[in-house]
């Protein structure tokens, strides 16, 4: 009998395994998804999905004092957090059925089981090994347990424990340089616990333009999040009245009485795939890919959370990535450009960044012009209140090239798909200035900041 071999196998069912696996079997690829837990991966099961479930929730309440504000009254307002699970968690079913659903209709093979590379295009899952002429690995990432002294505590969690918990903290210390600790604390704020977020660097969002890190910084403390910068955990202890924080940061040293520290790091999953029978280092990291998602060894692919650190961690990064791995396997010539990523996160304001920062640009060699439009100088705004959102323009000036959309404000997330279209069609200040945006909207900030950039804006006095 003749032996069956897949052109494509995905190790991982996540968020940029099942569009692989998809954009292969369309491609006319005989292909199988190979997942040991539950399909969608993290940021459908225990990431991006319920996270931003629960941000809507919180971003709810934070819009009550608006409401408030254009005479709307309310009154006996409730947070029921094991309803808000339940809804959530129904979601994530149907949303993992979804999947399989999705998988099937494109003819991708689901093979359930921990699969592990044997040799070149030979994987054994089940107790059988089936052969391949391209792997696509898309593990994604697994937490890295803090270091710090007291950090085996049982007290010391990751965000697994808010999604398993039936009742949330007092009092939580949310330690790290993740950005996804600030869409946390937030929301453990407005469900009435006290947010206290500390990061080993300068400032939250560090690697951000300080315009945008400047005002998300603002509206926090504005709200009532205590943020402590340069911080290190120094010693954690279990007392009567809780976990006993020594926390030295740019304030000095204190001691933080808490129920939790909550930490989110990282790493690429790299362990126990059988990377070393294909030539790879399992202990580096993460896997080093080109422009193709191909690593040194021919014929295998890494996409997502497997070929970056922690800040490259976005769910659309890694199905983008996906489909190209996918494309290149199959035959044809397909390739990333880097700087059309978003980097999102959902507070209120939310964030969204697109492309090189000021600094990036400036230390690319780029002749760097600017231009910004504050979100409270916007008529629609001006209606929501949009006192700390702004949007910011970074350009090339000889050539007047777009490299870079920050934005902060509500639904920033949304109007990044515009600065992710500018930079890809590789719009210039001028164009971009002259898109008639509807009127009123946000957006229309995009425009003007892009006027401001030229030296010729049209509302900014």
């Amino acid at each position: 009998m003749t032996e069956e071999i897949y052109d494509v196998i995905v190790l991982g069912g996540g968020a940029g395994g099942v569009p692989a696996a998809i954009r292969a079997a369309q491609l006319g690829g005989k292909v199988a998804v190979i997942e040991g837990r539950d399909f969608g991966g993290q940021c459908m099961n225990r990431g991006c999905i319920p996270f931003g479930h629960m941000m809507v929730a919180a971003n709810m309440l934070g819009a009550l004092s608006l409401g408030k504000a254009m005479g709307l009254g309310f009154s006996g307002i409730s947070k029921d957090y094991a309803a808000l699970i339940k809804r959530q968690d129904g979601l994530i079913a149907f949303m993992r059925e979804g999947v399989r659903g999705t998988l099937k209709k494109n003819r991708v093979e689901i093979i359930e089981g921990r699969a592990k590379i044997t040799g070149k295009g030979k994987i054994t899952v089940n107790g059988k090994t089936i052969s391949c002429k391209n792997i696509i690995l898309a593990t994604g990432a697994q937490w890295l347990p803090p270091e710090f002294p007291g950090s085996d505590l049982k007290e010391v969690v990751n965000s697994d424990y808010l999604l398993d918990t039936e009742t949330l903290p007092r009092r939580a210390l949310l330690f790290g340089r993740s950005p996804w600790l600030i869409e946390i604390a937030q929301f453990l704020h407005r469900f009435g616990s006290r947010s206290i977020l500390a990061t080993q660097d300068t400032t939250i969002l560090s690697d951000e333009s300080k315009t945008i890190t400047a005002r998300l910084r603002k509206a926090l403390k504005n709200e009532g999040i205590e943020i402590k910068t340069q911080a290190e955990i120094v010693a954690a202890t279990e007392n009567k009245d809780g976990l006993h924080v020594d926390l030295n940061s740019k304030n000095g040293r204190e001691t933080l009485a808490v129920d939790n520290v909550i930490t989110i790091e990282r790493g690429a999953a790299l362990k126990d795939l059988g990377l070393k029978s294909i030539n790879l280092d399992e202990d580096s990291p993460y896997l080093t890919v080109n422009s193709s998602m191909e690593t040194a060894t021919e014929g295998v692919y890494a996409i997502g959370d497997l070929t970056g650190p922690q800040s490259r961690h976005y769910s659309h990064l890694a199905s983008e990535t996906g489909i190209i791995a996918a494309e290149n396997a199959m035959g044809n010539d397909a390739s990333i450009n880097p700087r059309t990523s978003t980097r999102a996160l959902f507070t209120q304001p939310e964030v969204a960044c697109v492309g090189l920062t000021p600094k990036e640009a400036k230390s690319a060699g780029y002749d760097v012009v600017v231009g910004a439009a504050p979100l409270f100088m916007n008529p629609y705004g001006m209606i929501i209140s949009e006192n700390q959102g702004i949007v910011e323009v970074v350009g090339e000036k000889r050539y007047g090239e777009v490299l870079g959309i920050h934005i902060i404000g509500r639904d920033a997330s949304e109007m990044a798909g515009q600065a992710v279209l500018a930079i890809q069609m590789e719009a210039t200040i001028e164009e971009l200035s002259r898109v008639p945006f509807p009127h009123p909207t946000l957006s229309e900030s995009l425009a003007e900041a892009a006027r401001d950039a030229l030296g010729k804006p049209i509302y900014l006095p």
